[in-house]
């Protein structure tokens, strides 16, 4: 089995869907992943009540775990706190910003 830091590691990787430049780690929908006994959580947050993307977040998600032969995991929606644009990582505006001048 992999440790925690590899499986947040892997976990952290996945793209948002909708941008992918982005994981959705840097984007802020990963909130936290942690071992509650035996098993594992993971918690994501919704950038918007009714993101159509949370569905392909659980299914990248679980995808990746079962590849890590993570068996005993959970996937929670956390809506309280709500998402809020200073959740994403200031790398992830580099990815998302124009350059102010084109050449």
């Amino acid at each position: 089995m992999k440790s925690l830091d590899e499986i947040k590691k892997a976990i952290s990787e996945i793209p948002d869907p909708e941008i992918p430049v982005i994981s959705i780690k840097e984007l802020g929908v990963l909130r936290k992943i942690f071992y509650d006994k035996d098993r594992l959580k993971v918690v994501i947050t919704p950038t918007y009540s009714g993101c159509p993307a949370m569905g392909r977040f659980q299914k990248d998600i679980t995808e990746k775990l079962e590849l890590l032969e993570v068996k005993n995991f959970e996937i929670k929606m956390q809506f309280d706190p709500a998402w809020t644009t200073d959740w994403i990582t200031a790398v992830s505006y580099t990815h998302l910003t124009l350059p102010t001048k084109r050449i």
